[in-house]
């Protein structure tokens, strides 16, 4: 029996993913950037607050919900329930509180279309995903891969209090369509895992060839549609990164299909890692070095 140990601070924050909530928060943020020339400072802050913090408790509670496969993978071993350093229930607890400050925070300071959608992420994380999709069908992280959807759509409503354009619907499809080609890889270097817990990822079902091909058939889905942002206000500096960007994903891919081994899906996680946060990047950065009209 492993003993368990008091909960630490480093524990409590390992267990809201700080990777992915901060990678959601920068989403949002450049989202926010994008549309206006002034800047709300109180919406500013407090969309990445609530964001944080919504996104947060997710993790803990997709950590409280998979306690059971997460002390069977070699890759979740190590998180802090299964290692004893929280409890299962104080991570319920926690989850939960961390999303009452979300809403909190939405309710008094924020759009309430900012809010539901903020809110709607962590809904669609840890009941759509964790607690149904996952243990149950192949398509499990794509229409899981939603719940990060949310988060750009969060920041452009807190600036402008709506979702008339096309561009931030366009944000989030890119997301959604970023986030099987990155899991993907991913789930083929913990094949074993998935195997052995029983969850259906998309190798366990077809095999980890079959995957590769999927992954390349959805990265070239992902890189037109990072194109398609274009005529809806992203010039000259987006249309570069994106379309580097997007070759470098279709050559990386392309490798992994030749050469369907853990360590060519390893190193196509690893490209796939900054894609999203460098696309963001730079649809703000071309809307704030050379200002264009954003179609609304």
């Amino acid at each position: 029996m492993q003993t368990r140990r008091t909960g630490t601070v480093r524990a409590y924050w390992e267990l809201t993913k700080p990777k992915i909530v901060l990678l959601l928060d920068f989403t949002a943020l450049m989202a926010f950037l994008v549309p206006l020339s002034s800047i709300n400072i109180i919406r500013l802050v407090a969309v990445i607050a609530a964001g944080t913090l919504s996104s947060g408790g997710a993790g803990a509670l997709n950590s409280y919900l998979d306690e059971d496969i997460d002390r069977s993978m070699g890759r979740t071993s190590r998180r802090p329930i299964p290692q004893g350093e929280v409890s299962p229930i104080r991570a319920l607890i926690f989850g939960i509180s961390l999303i009452a400050g979300a809403l909190a925070i939405s309710i008094t300071l924020l759009p309430l279309i900012a809010g539901l959608f903020i809110l709607l992420g962590a809904a669609i994380y840890v009941l759509f995903y964790t607690k149904y999709l996952k243990r149950r069908t192949i398509l499990n992280i794509v229409l899981g891969g939603s719940a990060g959807s949310c988060a750009p759509l969060a920041g452009w409503a807190a600036a402008t209090g709506n979702l008339a354009s096309p561009a931030p619907w366009l944000m989030a499809l890119l997301v959604f369509v970023w986030t099987p080609s990155h899991f993907w890889a991913l789930a083929m270097r913990a094949v074993g895992d998935y195997t052995r817990v029983g969850i259906p990822m998309l190798p366990v079902v077809v095999g980890e060839k079959k995957t590769a091909q999927y992954i390349a058939l959805n990265t070239f889905l992902l890189v037109p549609l990072s194109l398609a942002l274009v005529p809806f206000g992203f010039g000259l500096v987006y249309l570069v990164v994106a379309a580097l960007l997007g070759l470098g994903m279709i050559l990386v891919d392309l490798k992994l299909v030749a050469n369907p081994t853990k360590a060519q899906a390893w190193t196509a996680f690893k490209f796939s890692s900054p894609y999203l946060a460098i696309v963001f990047l730079a649809m703000m950065l071309d809307v704030r070095l050379l200002p264009h009209y954003l179609v609304y």
